[in-house]
């Protein structure tokens, strides 16, 4: 009997044991059979979307679940492209027809894609590109190189105007190193895309670990500032130059300020350095001297009559960009605006005479017809033997040079060199920060021909002097 209940105790054991054996294999066959399952329809999800069926938030979702479903030898590749003209082009032809050029750039992409692409409008001012591949570098930058080739080409708007766009590219690679985790690589992509802007137009750039330090700190600032562009945060200001002859307006100067939402308005001061050392300088410039320009084809249009020209600031980050001048071409012949109108001021004029790459600018600018002018010229005269080497058309004198000559008999006599000089040369003398009948008097009496002061008005909106 014994025997008995032992053997019977025995066999239960043995039954609750494979029971137990059982429910963890079906378990892990129900689990793998699950995963199996949701990695296939994220696969068939990804396969099956064209770009007709692709917008911001399907994108997102594919890129999600792909991630969600990626292994340590998933490997995938998404590249963001930005088109540097948008809210310019979509204002001035419309949303319709600018809608349709976007479309006609994103079926070219599409066509110089692998068929495991993905194209997708993303935004506005944005194509998103996924590609289910394990691209080399060299690949990777290839397929860049071809989107550049790609989108650089004309598009034709209904109204039969021609219209090329200019852009920027950032890609990266998925990793093992990402861990599942897709915010991170989309702002990765992203960052890649902010680092090619700021060093100007039509240029990629592809994601390292390397770009992590120095750049990051800065994204949410430059996304700040094109928070700003787009919310018409940022405007252009202008003071009257004056010829003090005929007491007429000869020019203005243009001046970029900042309608901080919460700080008020911001003048280049508080935030034209920070921009130089973020590099955000190069397309925020760009985008200022676009403005300009299109203020300059209004007066043009409302003021036939006008002959008044329009000066901006030029940064010497800026004059170091080999593509600045390509750049303001491109622009004024968008626009149909005679570059003989525009005067640029180079406001570190002794940077000319050391880096090669902004004496070739300035001289290729004064070449395609653009006025230019030496701001804040130095007190020291070996700086007139720069300007034998340079076609410039004015000389700005700063505001400390000229009260510091009134007192400073040296400094007198360096102005009066200066202005001899000018007269001598074809140039035009500016006078700058003339605030009271005394100064423009002062000036009036060395001969300087032009002047400009809150004397004249201050920098205010080109509303307010009627243009």
């Amino acid at each position: 009997m014994a025997k008995i209940l032992a053997v019977a105790d025995l066999n239960t054991g043995v039954a609750i044991f494979l029971t137990i054996i059982f429910v963890i294999v079906a378990g892990a066959a129900i689990f793998f059979l699950y995963r199996g399952i949701k990695k296939d329809r994220n696969r068939y999800m990804t396969e099956r979307l064209q770009v007709s069926d692709l917008n911001k938030q399907s994108f997102d979702d594919m890129i999600h679940r792909r991630v969600a479903a990626a292994g340590k030898n998933t490997r995938f590749t998404v590249i963001f492209i930005e088109l540097n003209d948008a809210v310019n082009l979509r204002e001035a032809f419309g949303e319709k027809q600018y809608n349709n050029a976007v479309s006609v750039i994103a079926d070219r992409i599409t066509k110089v894609m692998p068929d495991s692409a993905k194209v997708c409008i993303y935004t506005y001012d944005k194509i998103s590109i996924y590609i289910e591949e394990d691209l080399d570098k060299k690949v990777l930058g290839d397929l860049c190189d071809f989107c550049l080739v790609e989108a650089n080409k004309p598009v034709t708007m209904i109204t039969r105007v021609k219209v090329r766009f200019n852009l920027n590219i950032g890609a990266a690679d998925y990793e093992a190193q990402y861990a599942n985790n897709a915010e991170q690589f989309m702002q990765d992509v992203q960052l890649a895309l902010v680092t090619a802007k700021r060093s100007g137009i039509n240029n990629y750039v592809i994601y390292s670990p390397e770009l992590m330090s120095g750049e990051t700190e800065e994204y949410k600032y430059y996304q700040e500032i094109k928070s700003a562009i787009e919310a018409k945060e940022f405007t252009l200001y202008c003071q009257p130059i004056r010829n003090l002859a005929t007491d007429e307006t000869f020019g203005y100067e243009t001046l970029l300020r900042w309608n901080h939402k919460t700080l008020g308005v911001l003048s280049p001061a508080k935030f034209l350095n920070i921009m130089e050392q973020t590099g955000d300088i190069q397309w925020v410039g760009s985008w200022a001297f676009e403005q300009l320009v299109i203020k300059l084809v209004g007066v043009i249009k409302n003021h036939p009559e006008s002959k008044i020209i329009l000066s901006m600031n030029l940064s010497p980050k800026q004059l170091m960009n080999p593509k600045l001048c390509d750049e303001f071409v491109r622009i004024i012949r968008r626009y149909h605006a005679p570059s003989e109108r525009i005067c640029l001021e180079i406001v570190e004029f002794a940077v000319f005479d050391k880096v090669p790459e902004v004496a070739e600018n300035i001289v290729r600018l004064s070449q395609l017809g653009f006025k230019i002018a030496i701001d804040n010229f130095g007190t020291d005269l070996s700086s007139l033997k720069i300007l034998e080497n340079v076609k410039c058309d004015f000389i700005k004198l700063d505001r400390s040079f000229i009260e510091k000559s009134q007192d400073d008999f040296l400094a007198g006599g360096v102005v009066s060199t200066i202005v001899s000089y000018a007269e001598k040369n074809g140039l035009q003398v500016v006078a700058e920060g003339i605030e009271d009948d005394t100064v423009l008097q002062y000036v009036k009496n060395l001969n300087v021909g032009l002047g400009q002061g809150y004397y004249f008005g201050k920098p205010q909106p080109f509303e307010e002097y009627g243009i």
